[in-house]
């Protein structure tokens, strides 16, 4: 099943990515890949290039995923010291 984080692991890098390739890369229907990519459009998550059919993280939410994933990694870090 499609979700939201299986979708903005696809788009972390910040790039323009295809409806299709992203359909074709995570093996998602298309109808989901839609929905998912049209609510994440209505929250401005993501900028959409409908003319060429292209989604790509807004420029902000992919500072905030870089700094989650940061904090997550240290984290790590810190519980492997422990040990």
């Amino acid at each position: 099943m499609l979700t939201i984080d299986d979708l903005l692991e696809l788009l972390e890098d910040g790039k323009w990515h295809d409806a299709k390739e992203i359909i074709d890369d995570s093996k998602f229907h298309d109808l989901k890949v839609e929905m998912v990519i049209n609510f994440l459009s209505e929250f401005d998550f993501v900028e959409l290039d409908k003319k060429g059919q292209k989604v790509k993280l807004t420029p902000s939410l992919c500072k905030f995923l870089r700094k989650i994933k940061l904090i997550e990694e240290k984290e790590s870090v810190s519980e492997l010291e422990v040990l």
